[in-house]
This record gives C-alpha cells, sequence and structure tokens, in this order.
C-alpha cells in the first residue's frame, strides 16, 4: 500500500516537473514569436533567453564583446542579443542612444551589479543622479583642477622618482607603476590622502592588486543578483574564501568606511584640508545629507573610475610610442623644444597647447577603449527612433565604444597607432561626433577634466624626463577581455628607466 502511495506520489510530481517545463518553454516561445523586437536579427536563443549572454560573459571568461563582432558581421548592423535587448554596429546610433538631454536610463540589470546605487555613477534615478552630478560638479570643473593642478604634478613627479631611482638594468613593472600614480592622484584629489602606492614594494599595493582581482565579478554578480546581499551582509571571512576575487572590495569597503565615519564624528576636520574634497562638498549641506552608504559607494565609484581608465591609457600609450621610433621622435623633441630646462615649472595648461602631445593622448585613448562593455540604456516613454529603426519603449539599446573607435570607415587603419591622425585639417568634425571616449549626454564622465590633466601631466612628465626601454612585452599581451574595463589576457607590461639629466 505504502508503495502504491509513493509511486503515485511520484508520477504526480514528475507530471507538474513536465508540466512546468513546458509551460515555462511555451511561454519563451509565445514571447518570442510575439515580442516587438520579433523582427530584428540575432540569434534565436538570444532571443530567447538572457543566459545567451552568460555562456560568453562568464564561462568564456568576457569574451561576449569579442563574439558580438562577429554577431555584427552576421547579422548586420543592429543585433538582438537578448530578449529585450538591441546592440547597434552603426556609429551613427550613438548620438541617439548617448545625446544630450536623453530620457533613456541606465539598465538597473547591469547597474545593479556594481552595488552602489546611490552613486553618481549606478545610480539609474535621473533626479537622483542630476542632484548629485550639481554637488560635485564644483570640484571636477575644469577652473578648479588648473587652480589646485599641483596636486596631481606632486603625484606624476613622485613617480618620476620612482622610475628614475631604481637599477636600470632591472625592469620595472610600469603597468603597476602608472596604475599606482593613478590611484595615489585620484585619492589625494578627492579626498585629501593616499594610499601611498608609489611607495610600495615594485608597486604592488594590496589595494591595487585586489581591484585588479576583482574585476571579473561583475558578471557573476549580474547574472546571480542574489549574491549581492550575501557579499555585502555575509561573513567577509567566507566570502572570501568563496569568492576570493571580493577580497578587494572588502578591503577598500574597510578604508573608505574608517574614513567616513572619522568625518562624521569630526566634520570640522574637513575645512582643515589644503583643498575642496569630495566628502566636503557632498557634506556642504546643500540639500539633504546623503547617508554613510551613499558616501561609501561615491567613493569607490570614483576610486575606480579614477584609476583604472587612466592607468590603462598610460600603459597603452607609453607602448606605443616607445614601439614607434618615429612618433617618439617626434614628441621628444617637441616636449625639449617646449621645455628646454628641467628647471623649468610647466602647466597643464601650457601643455594642452603642444599639437603632437595632444595627439599622441587622443591616439593612446582610442586604443586603450577605457570602458569597452557597452552601456545599456532603456528607452524612455513614447519609443524612439535609433539609427532610422523604431525602438518601443521600455526595450535595452546600446553601441559598443570600440565599434566606433574601432571603425575603419572613420578612424583609417584603425588597429594602427597613428597620432598623425589627429592633427589633420578634417578632424574636428570627426572628434566632435565620434571620439566618445567619457560618453556624452547626461550621464557623461564626471571626471573627465581631471583625467585629461593627469594624462598630459603624465605623458609630458614620462617622455621628458625618463627613458624607457620596453622589456618582453608585444601587442599580444594587450588583447583584452571584457570584464567592464578591459582585463588584458598576456603579461603586465615592463621596462627599463633610465633617467633624463636634461
Amino acid at each position: 500500500m505504502f508503495e502504491a502511495i509513493l509511486n503515485f506520489s511520484l508520477s504526480v510530481a514528475s507530471c507538474a516537473v513536465l508540466m512546468s517545463t513546458l509551460l515555462i518553454l511555451a511561454s519563451h516561445v509565445y514571447k518570442y514569436l510575439n515580442h516587438s523586437l520579433r523582427h530584428h536579427p540575432g540569434p534565436r536563443i538570444a532571443a530567447l533567453s538572457r543566459w545567451y549572454k552568460f555562456y560568453f560573459d562568464v564561462l568564456q571568461d568576457g569574451g561576449f564583446l569579442e563574439h558580438l563582432e562577429k554577431l555584427h558581421i552576421q547579422y548586420g548592423p543592429v543585433v538582438r542579443v537578448g530578449p529585450n535587448e538591441l546592440h547597434f554596429s552603426d556609429p551613427k546610433a550613438y548620438g541617439d542612444i548617448y545625446f544630450v538631454g536623453s530620457k533613456f536610463t541606465k539598465d538597473p540589470e547591469l547597474y545593479d551589479a556594481f552595488d552602489q546605487s546611490s552613486s553618481s555613477f549606478a545610480c539609474v534615478d535621473p533626479h537622483a543622479v542630476k542632484v548629485r552630478r550639481e554637488l560635485l560638479g564644483p570640484v571636477f570643473s575644469r577652473s578648479r583642477i588648473i587652480k589646485i593642478q599641483s596636486v596631481v604634478q606632486g603625484k606624476v613627479d613622485h613617480l618620476i622618482r620612482r622610475l628614475n631611482s631604481g637599477d636600470p638594468k632591472n625592469p620595472v613593472n610600469l603597468f603597476l607603476a602608472f596604475r599606482a600614480a593613478t590611484m595615489d592622484i585620484i585619492m589625494l584629489y578627492c579626498f585629501a590622502e593616499s594610499f601611498e602606492s608609489l611607495d610600495a614594494d615594485k608597486f604592488e599595493h594590496p589595494i591595487i592588486l585586489s581591484i585588479l582581482s576583482s574585476a571579473p565579478m561583475i558578471w557573476l554578480l549580474k547574472y546571480f543578483p542574489w549574491l549581492i546581499p550575501i557579499v555585502a551582509h555575509g561573513p567577509q571571512w567566507l566570502i572570501k574564501r568563496w569568492l576570493p576575487g571580493m577580497k578587494g572590495y572588502f578591503d577598500l569597503f574597510t578604508l573608505f568606511s574608517n574614513r567616513i565615519d572619522r568625518v562624521i564624528a569630526s566634520p570640522e576636520s574637513l575645512y582643515l584640508e589644503d583643498h575642496e574634497t569630495v566628502f566636503r562638498c557632498l557634506l556642504s549641506g546643500k540639500g539633504e545629507t546623503p547617508s554613510k552608504r551613499s558616501l561609501l559607494d561615491e567613493s569607490i565609484t570614483l576610486l575606480g573610475a579614477g584609476s583604472e581608465t587612466v592607468g590603462a591609457t598610460v600603459t597603452a600609450g607609453v607602448y606605443h610610442v616607445l614601439s614607434n621610433p618615429r612618433s617618439r621622435e617626434r614628441l621628444v623633441q617637441e616636449l625639449n623644444s617646449a621645455w628646454p630646462s628641467l628647471d623649468m615649472t610647466v602647466k597643464y595648461q601650457d601643455l594642452e597647447k603642444l599639437p603632437y602631445l595632444t595627439a599622441v593622448i587622443k591616439e593612446s585613448i582610442r586604443l586603450s577603449h577605457g570602458v569597452v562593455t557597452p552601456m545599456p540604456r532603456v528607452v524612455g516613454p513614447g519609443d524612439s527612433i535609433v539609427c532610422g529603426h523604431h525602438i518601443p519603449a521600455g526595450t535595452t539599446v546600446s553601441i559598443g565604444i570600440t565599434f566606433i573607435h574601432g571603425n575603419p570607415d572613420i578612424f583609417r587603419d584603425p588597429e594602427q597607432f597613428i597620432p598623425e591622425r589627429w592633427l589633420a585639417d578634417d578632424i574636428k568634425e570627426v572628434e566632435a561626433k565620434y571620439f566618445v571616449p567619457f560618453s556624452k549626454g547626461p550621464r557623461m564622465c564626471l571626471g573627465h577634466n581631471l583625467a585629461w590633466c593627469e594624462l598630459y601631466l603624465l605623458f609630458a612628465n614620462i617622455f621628458r624626463k625618463t627613458d624607457i626601454r620596453i622589456h618582453d612585452t608585444g601587442p599580444e599581451d594587450f588583447a583584452f577581455r571584457q570584464y567592464w574595463t578591459p582585463i588584458f589576457r598576456g603579461k603586465q607590461m615592463h621596462g627599463f628607466v633610465t633617467q633624463k639629466n636634461e
């Protein structure tokens, strides 16, 4: 009797599982056949499930961007890459998606994975972002940066001293050295204190190493959002063991948390600093006082955005200049002419006037890409037209920056380092439309003025005060995986450094 009841129960359970599976499949098929995006080409499985992208993002080690290029070759300039998502490859789409005044909002499916929802970067509420950006805007204004550029120059000088003080017969890890400089700059500029990464042995500061190791976590947190509260509130010792890549998050969280506690306990200390910082700006009493979590989110956002992207640009740029003798010779000649004596002080605004230095920096930015993940936006109410295509409200749309900066119709021989392209007579129109390293529109990178200042001072000082010879580094080392920013597959760049006296 018991066996019969058990067999019957198992049969009922099996039928229930089968029926549930069939209902789920039927639901997906119905949505596929009746979805408003059904006429857009793309892999059928991508139209049925977001797990299509999961396969490439996670199981193929950040390989979706590379696969996306193949999809556009197969399907054309518009590809359906998810049940409710389109990706464009035509550069004209960029201005339709990320334009000034755009009502498109950031897609929470991706930006929530950063677990920084109250920061100016990851917040998807346009009104809240507008308020936050208005508060922070003065800190990152061009006039403010020019006024206190000595903060940046001080760290650049520190980098040059470290590079020149080593044994010229021993290669230096330039990959880490440049990131140490940009991390110390963003910390000192925004928070009036520094991790002193430039003093770390071999530039191997634990925070830098932690940030690099935790980058691949972004895709796990996107596809498994239930991990986010576990990571945020679970026991750290267990999470570090289970997800070692999150160590960087905890290190940063602890450091900034302690700093914020001190500021909240003694707000008057903010006015003892040499220049206005992010915390002073946010706690100035203008508007609603941000929570501790909001201050944490903003701090981690600024550190990540301000250190890795600029550091990657300098790394790529130095490699390309040193690999192109003609570019190197022309750049050094221009710097020697504008800066004949190292006893002179050369300002950021003076360096901006040097045409070939400017061309080198722009070409370095173009080839280093910055954020390589297509930045998804959700079409607002009322539908929209993107690159001539009618897009229903609620659709997620994007175009990756590599499809613009690497487009041969815009940039001839896009894989080649050609600074001279930025000196052409007709480049201004191209630059205005298609040079978009800091994005455009209402969510444009808040720190772009600071980034330009860093890049001019770093490139100028590196090539005026040091003589570097690349060691055991080739173009294959710059092939990358897509984890929001590029994660290089190859070796970290090293070089032999010799001091220039004049």
